[in-house]
């Protein structure tokens, strides 16, 4: 397999000036300003809105209540309900550190791939990775207000009778919108919420996520600048290299983004990939951990998906660069699968210390 090229990340199209009138001769060339850059995030941005279909409603009002708060002991574990589309009110968590004095920074725990949705962050899965994953309860007890919600499709939200993350009930009600944009419409509520809160330092909020929750810290953080820091444990695939890119577009269970089939089919890349995504974000913090052996690669591919990564990485800095700020973007990978182990996320929670108590 011919090995991954990212370098397109930097080229904008450049001309006379009545280039936009399609006057004199242009070409691409590399961005050189924090200006070129910025212009050519606004059409990616344009082109990866393209993707996400035709949101429904806007302007929800969350009408947030709290329901309760219980002492867990060395935080305090509150449960809310909020508004999160035109017809739909959710519950989720925050988790704040007991004896808070002044405002501190939250962070949004956005779950993985499980039937448990937000409890499996907060501690209160018992399995063998339960542990792992129990980020909103790992960041509290250092210090952060954290934040968890059942993605739609999962935990409380899952549809009835039908398998956790089984999405087909929404595209019967929205069949012109995404998951994908759901959950960034998802996303955005939640910011409302915890940034309307009185212990919560508005200007400093972070997201992370390990698998799906991943995946959609890296969409949101590529949309929505609110978010300051953020973490992506085995979240997103270059799609440069998958072995399949149907699995941002299925057509059963979990659904993504329809609107990418057709480039499954045809082999035409995807609008907008991950290198760009990433470099969206800045100046933005954020981390992003890979395993080499996922996404059906194997440890003895390590070699090509390691120098994928390393070429990825090395041209997303080159925007952090512009701004001034190569301490901002961070990439680990590793060799263990699709996991997010204690060394990994020991590493991304210093990264978000770092980036949002400062």
């Amino acid at each position: 397999m011919k090995d991954a090229d990212f370098s397109d990340l930097l080229l904008i199209r450049k001309g006379e000036k009545d280039l936009t009138l399609g006057g004199g001769d242009s070409a691409l060339a590399p961005v050189v300003s924090i200006g070129e850059w910025e212009a050519r995030k606004e059409a990616l941005k344009e082109l990866y809105m393209l993707t996400l279909g035709q949101a429904p409603y806007h302007d929800i009002d969350p009408d947030l209540e709290i329901i309760s708060e219980e002492d867990c002991g060395a935080y305090l574990r509150r449960k809310l309900m909020y508004n999160t589309g035109a017809d739909e009110r959710i519950s989720a968590y925050m988790l704040l550190p007991k004896g808070l004095k002044g405002k501190v920074p939250a962070v949004l725990c956005i779950h993985p791939t499980t039937s448990m949705g937000k409890e499996q962050t907060i501690g209160n899965d018992p399995s063998s990775n339960g542990h792992d994953r129990a980020y909103a309860l790992h960041l509290v007890e250092q210090g952060f207000i954290t934040f968890a919600f059942d993605l739609m499709s999962a935990g409380e939200r899952c549809f009835s009778g039908l398998k956790d993350f089984d999405t087909a009930p929404f595209y019967e009600k929205y069949p012109k919108w995404s998951s994908r944009g759901k959950d960034l419409w998802d996303v955005s509520q939640a910011l409302d919420v915890v940034q309307s809160m009185p212990e919560v330092d508005a200007e400093k909020i972070g997201s992370i996520g390990h698998s799906q929750g991943g995946g959609i810290t890296i969409h949101a953080m590529a949309v929505e600048p609110r978010i300051k820091a953020g973490v992506s444990s085995c979240g997103e695939w270059p799609m440069r290299i998958s072995k399949n890119p149907f699995n941002a577009a299925r057509t059963g269970w979990w659904v993504g983004r329809p609107l990418l089939r057709p480039f499954c089919v045809t082999g035409k890349e995807f609008p907008v990939q991950m290198h760009e995504l990433l470099a969206m974000a800045a100046p933005n913090a954020i981390m992003n951990i890979s395993a080499l052996n996922d996404c059906k690669y194997t440890v003895e591919e390590k070699e090509f998906t390691g120098e994928a990564f390393r070429n990825m990485e090395e041209n997303a800095r080159k925007i952090y660069q512009l701004y001034g700020r190569p301490e901002a973007f961070k990439s680990i990978t590793h060799l263990n699968g699709h996991s997010f182990l204690k060394e990994q996320r020991k590493a991304a929670y210093e990264f978000l210390k770092q980036h949002l108590f400062k």
